[in-house]
């Protein structure tokens, strides 16, 4: 009789380790906020913004219906939509053609404690409009 385990006991190991170790991964991980971006100032730009944590930093998706295609600054903003502090707190990658993606070094919650807005910006020509604006708020 042959010490070497077969191929079917190792496959056999191998499902069971995957099965018991995914739900211990999902659990550390909060899942992904979303939250409405509202079109502002008559743009007509509305969509969503997801938050999704990587460990210790956070991955910000936004997609907007009825954006240009040039750019548009996108930041965090503390404040509310109609009331918000002047400086942007936390830049993102300018909106184009409707989307943007950026990796933030801050974990989620910091950023979904609804002490925060996401603006998006007219244009660069422009930033003094705001275009689509959202509540960073996990619910």
């Amino acid at each position: 009789m042959s010490t070497f385990p077969t191929r079917a006991s190792l496959g056999t190991a191998l499902v069971v380790l995957c099965a018991f170790s995914s739900p211990v991964l999902a659990a550390d991980t909060p899942a992904p906020v979303v939250f409405k971006m509202n079109a502002m100032n008559g743009s007509g730009e509305s969509g969503t913004a997801t938050l999704t944590a990587q460990g210790d930093k956070t991955l910000v998706v936004l997609k907007l219906a009825g954006a240009p295609d040039g750019p548009q600054p996108a930041h965090f903003h503390t404040g509310t939509c109609t009331n918000y502090g002047p400086r942007p707190l936390y830049p993102l990658h300018p909106v184009e053609k409707g989307m943007s993606s950026t990796v933030l070094d801050m974990p989620i919650a910091k950023l979904t404690d609804g002490s925060l807005v996401v603006n998006v910006h007219h244009s660069l020509d422009d930033i003094a409009t705001i275009a689509s604006c959202g509540l960073a708020k996990a619910s």
